[in-house]
């Protein structure tokens, strides 16, 4: 596909992100770069966005509330960027890996746990799209209730169902977490963003919190997903052998380059309008989709023996520039820890279908699979002391009180994971 696009228009690809909705699609690796990091010609601002502002497209488009804008680090520049750019990477750059890698498995574990007894399973709607989001869910410091409404109204919003009314459900559970911590601050990525020195407003707050859980959860699960189907499909591979740090990170720096988990997105929006060879220009406030799979894609096609005799990290999966994603390292340790998981609790792992015959959705923003149906060898759950420790905890801090809740070695405060769990997949 991307080919084609490049052979008919260059690396600078006109499209319409849908009915009525025009953009541009950058697909050269050096262009993408380039235009990344020149804040002076290009903005991330959706302010600048001309169709939009003039009313040419509607609230109700579906590519709205992925790029209306919103005061968070993704959509501002400059000083304000930074402000938010520092407040998010200080409050979640706290949260250790082997503390981030242990609710993974912890929460990963639990999952499996759901359908290992069937001998089958989708692993990217009943695993890899729900981790990020219950992970994220924990170290945000979110009490139960807040974490299922957030939790569902965040698939909602990805995958398009009533997203004007998803969106606006995770902004109030995000809301009520905000007031929580006010009342009582805990050891949690909420508080610390609440506290910070950069003076947040609860507004501020929120969008923060709306950007890195919303922006963080497709992409982990992209990755996720990429990362298990890529150990089931290669050829003469056992997946076990994935099961070793060194050959699992080697599989995610190649997923990262063939297969990365952002399409084409963010946006970034001309000050001026820029010229693209052909007669064409692209006219100032015109949306431009950064495509870091088909950058990604012609790099490593042009530079095939480079990249084959080492472990080259140059790829555009997280961005380039000043807005480049702060918290890679995260999502690489919570994917890392999630397929770990899968190919240690599940023997003989294998597609349940030819790769050919996997299905894919494909929007103006991103291509992902609609499902990953494997097959495997039933298996027990855990037992419940195995699963259910102390990391679950997602709000130390009591409601009716303002004075913080002693930390206890005990059960959760919640139920328990495995019955949040029940909840949120039964959607009651």
């Amino acid at each position: 596909m991307y080919a084609k696009m490049r052979e008919e228009h260059g690396p600078v690809v006109p499209v319409q992100l849908e009915p009525g909705v025009r953009g541009w699609l950058v697909t050269d690796y050096s262009t993408l770069i380039s235009w990344c990091r020149d804040t002076t010609a290009f903005t991330h601002d959706p302010r600048l966005w001309k169709d939009y502002a003039e009313g040419r497209v509607d609230d109700s488009a579906a590519v709205v509330p992925m790029m209306a804008p919103r005061p968070n680090a993704l959509f501002t520049d400059g000083a304000e960027h930074q402000r938010y750019r520092r407040a998010i990477s200080d409050s979640f750059g706290v949260v250790s890996e082997q503390h981030l890698a242990s609710v993974t498995r912890e929460i990963a574990d639990s999952l499996v746990d759901t359908f290992c007894e069937r001998g089958e399973g989708d692993l990217l709607n009943e695993f890899a799209r729900l981790l990020p989001l219950l992970v994220m869910s924990v170290v945000f410091g979110m009490d139960e209730d807040c974490a299922l409404r957030f939790a569902r109204a965040s698939r909602d919003m990805w995958t398009g169902v009533d997203a004007e009314r998803a969106n606006a459900e995770a902004e109030r559970a995000l809301s009520e977490t905000v007031s929580l911590k006010h009342r009582a601050p805990g050891d949690d990525v909420t508080s610390r963003l609440v506290q910070h020195r950069a003076a947040l407003t609860d507004e501020e707050v929120i969008m923060q919190m709306l950007l890195m859980v919303t922006a963080a959860n497709e992409p982990t699960a992209n990755l996720i997903n990429s990362t298990l189907r890529a150990a089931l499909t290669e050829a003469d591979r056992d997946p076990a052998r994935y099961r070793t740090d060194g050959e699992l990170s080697a599989l995610v720096d190649r997923v990262l380059w063939q297969d990365p988990p952002i399409t084409n997105y963010p946006v970034i929006y001309p000050r001026v309008d820029v010229p693209v060879g052909g007669g064409r220009t692209i006219g100032a406030g015109s949306p431009i989709l950064l495509g870091f799979a088909a950058a990604n894609r012609f790099f490593a096609e042009e530079n095939a023996d480079h990249i084959a005799e080492s472990a080259n990290r140059a790829h555009v999966a997280w961005g380039a520039g000043p807005h480049r994603c702060p918290a890679r390292d995260q999502a690489v340790t919570i994917a890392t820890a999630a397929v770990r998981t899968v190919l240690n609790r599940l023997p003989s792992l294998r597609l349940a279908v030819p790769p050919e015959e996997l299905r894919w959705n494909l929007t103006g923003l991103s291509w992902v699979p609609v499902s990953l149906p494997t097959a495997f060898d039933p298996q027990t759950p855990l037992s419940r002391a195995t699963v259910e420790g102390t990391h679950w905890s997602p709000s130390e801090s009591p409601r009716e009180t303002s004075e913080p809740k002693r930390p206890t070695s005990g059960r959760s405060p919640l139920s328990s994971l495995s019955s949040f769990l029940g909840k949120f997949l039964r959607g009651s």
